[in-house]
This record gives C-alpha cells, structure tokens and sequence, in this order.
C-alpha cells in the first residue's frame, strides 16, 4: 500500500484519509478533496474549510495487471474475503494514525466505491478512531445485519443513475447507516457511478457542520 501526502506537521486541523474506488489510483481522491477545497464564489467559508487540508491520499494494494489502476480487494470476491482485505488496511491506517503528531487531530474518511466501503469497515473495526467518514457510491453487500456502535458522523451519497452498485446494496448501507445516528444521506438525479458538482458542494457543506 503506497501513500501520498500532505501535513501541516505544526497545525491541529483536520486530517483527511483517502480510499480511492476499484481502477483508480490516490490522485482520484485529491482531485475531490481539491475540488471541495477550491473557492467558492461566495469566498465566505469558515477558517475551517478555507485553508489547504492536509491528508494522506492511499493507492490500493494491488495493482490491476494489464489494464492499469488498483483495488482493495478482487472483484466479484466474498464478504469474508473484502471484510479481510479491508480489515489489513484498517489496522495499518489505525498504527499510522498512533502516531503522536496525530493525536489530538480530527481524522475525516473519504473514499469513493471500493473506498467507500473500506472507510466503512475502518470504522466498524475501529469505532472510535474516526470523527467522519464521507462515503461516496459504496457497495455494503452482505452487511444486511451490521450493527454499528460508533460517534462517527457519516456523510453518504449515490448517483440516482448508479447501476454499477445494485439498489439494493445501496438500501443497506443507507440503513445501516441510519440506524447509527448521525447520518447525513444524499442521492443526485441524473448522476451515475461518478461524483457531480452539487455533490461537492454538500461535502463541502457537511464539513463546514462538524
């Protein structure tokens, strides 16, 4: 698993953990988190969105033979193995995150698809690491009967159009999610497995209010 960063070492904002979808690479989440955190017209937005955020931006573990970009775990695998994959991941991010330069920092998850759903489950393993967790376009296949015990805040949003992760699978994240609390959920019509415009804007929004 490789990493690309970018820390204030003296500063206490937010540090933001980024899990890029199947294919992809960490420039995708940097692209989003640069996005969110480009002026706005307005140019009004708290102190705590107007500076340059500092992340940890992570390329999955393995690399995609022949067509390029990576993944967390295989496509089409079992719940048991995706729950394995993600909690390897998990527990380095969390011996990564014991590090005292982290200590009294708000630690954010971001991760589209596959990241979303690896943020997810680093929050089930670790419930009380993590002070958010934006979860783009996920698939929660076989957690129908998760139970999360966490205060994290979760941000979760899909495309109206997403036909690359089924609606029922969509429907039980969305439960689940709810049926933890703090739960801020939003679907976009018109958009497919893909992030828009307004769906920046509501992230933006969402980390303006924790």
């Amino acid at each position: 698993m490789q990493m690309t960063s970018q820390i204030d070492a003296g500063g206490n904002d937010p540090i933001f953990l980024m899990f890029h979808g199947y294919g992809n690479d960490e420039s995708e989440m940097m692209r989003i988190l640069d996005a969110v955190y480009a002026p706005t017209r307005a140019d009004a937005a708290p102190a705590a969105i107007a500076a340059v955020p500092s992340y940890i931006s992570f390329r999955a573990t393995y690399a995609r033979p022949y067509m390029g970009g990576n993944y967390w775990y295989p496509d089409g695998c079992g719940v048991d193995e995706r729950q394995r994959e993600c909690a390897a991941v998990g527990d380095a991010v969390a011996s990564l995150l014991d590090a005292s330069a982290f200590a009294h920092r708000r630690k954010i998850l971001i991760g589209f698809s596959q990241g979303g759903y690896l943020s997810y489950r680093l929050v089930k393993v670790h419930p009380t690491l993590f002070d958010a967790a934006i979860l783009l376009s996920p698939s929660f296949m076989g957690e129908e009967q998760a139970a999360l015990d966490s205060p994290t805040r979760f941000f979760l949003a899909y495309g109206a159009q997403d036909r690359t992760i089924p609606l029922p699978d969509q429907q039980t994240a969305h439960q689940v999610l709810e049926r933890a609390g703090h739960l801020t959920y939003r679907e976009y019509s018109g958009m497919a497995h893909a992030i828009c415009d307004e769906e920046i804007a509501d992230i933006r929004d969402f980390l303006r209010a924790i």
